[in-house]
């Protein structure tokens, strides 16, 4: 009794090795030990009467921002760890760089948000990776803030934000 070999057609061979190596591709990077995730960053922003709020990481912390439509006045700060109180504190007024005259802001609404910013130097101030966005709810001219890292301001004392650029969108692009 003779016996005959199995015969495999060409293209049966071609197409299952395709499609192993397929779910090779697929499966395999799935079965590797997970690199390390990327730190994630969530930040906060609600506005409600005359004030709105935002969260920022800041250098490792959570910071808390203010912004009071009455008065222009942007402030805010982190908890120090040890003590439970704000410290780390920043304050800017707002309305100049949104183009406001003096006494002309009536009943302004605005937008805040923080984000990440990318621009840690700036001149001889160190910036946090963080900052933070102002728009005026009635033309759209937004300005952003950088935030001195926490090792600027003194103990008790205020640091100046720093004004990086205002942009209006209904103008063509940049305001100053």
């Amino acid at each position: 009794m003779e016996r005959q070999g199995l015969r495999i057609p060409g293209w049966f061979v071609v197409a299952g090795a395709g499609f192993v190596a397929g779910v090779a591709c697929c499966v395999g990077p799935r079965l590797r030990p997970p690199e390390a995730l990327p730190a994630v960053r969530a930040a906060s922003s609600l506005a409600e009467g005359s004030f709105a709020t935002c969260t920022v990481p800041l250098d490792g912390f959570e910071g808390l921002f203010l912004l009071d439509f009455e008065t222009g006045d942007l402030s805010g700060g982190i908890l120090a760890p040890a003590t439970g109180k704000f410290t780390g504190l920043y304050k800017t007024n707002v309305l100049k760089d949104l183009g406001f005259k003096p006494g002309q802001a009536k009943n302004p609404k605005f937008l805040l948000v923080s984000g990440i910013a990318n621009v840690t130097r700036l001149g001889p101030l160190t910036l946090s990776p963080s900052a933070l966005f102002v728009t005026d709810s009635a033309t759209g001219t937004t300005v952003a803030y950088g935030i001195p890292s926490l090792t600027a301001p003194a103990a008790g004392a205020f640091a100046e934000l720093v004004r990086l650029d205002v942009v209006n969108p209904r103008g063509g692009g940049k305001t100053r």
